[in-house]
């Protein structure tokens, strides 16, 4: 049965970005006052820059509270593992000492043998 995977940052990522947009908008706030400041009051492109920065921060900070805030947070991968629930396969040695109990006792043959014991080997230590 597939098991669903939602990951999504740790709160220290969002801490982080969370920070760094609040520093970004100090910034953006200063520059926006020196730019109309020397420009006359006029802001021209450079106003129209700070609006697209502003509501990129904007998204970003409310991004970032909502991650912190909430307890499913926004979701950065949403996936399904095929993966068995199964344990893991035990170790080699253990897996070649019950395969060769297995043809001792008769219940698998020497080529039934041979050919898993060649695919238990020929996985990746």
């Amino acid at each position: 049965m597939p098991q669903k995977m939602r990951v999504r940052p740790t709160k220290a990522v969002t801490w982080m970005g969370l920070a760094a947009a609040l520093a970004m908008l100090v910034f953006g706030v200063f520059f926006l006052n020196l730019v109309t400041k020397d420009g006359g009051g006029e802001p021209g492109p450079a106003g129209a820059f700070m609006l697209v920065w502003f509501v990129v921060l904007g998204i970003i900070i409310v991004y970032g509270i909502y991650n912190l805030t909430s307890r499913k947070g926004v979701v950065e991968i949403d996936a399904e593992s095929s993966a068995p629930d199964a344990k893991p396969n035990p170790d080699f040695d253990d897996r070649l000492r019950k395969l060769e109990s297995l043809r001792k006792d008769g219940l698998v043959t020497d080529e039934e043998f041979a050919a898993k014991r060649a695919q238990i080997m020929a996985e990746k230590w």
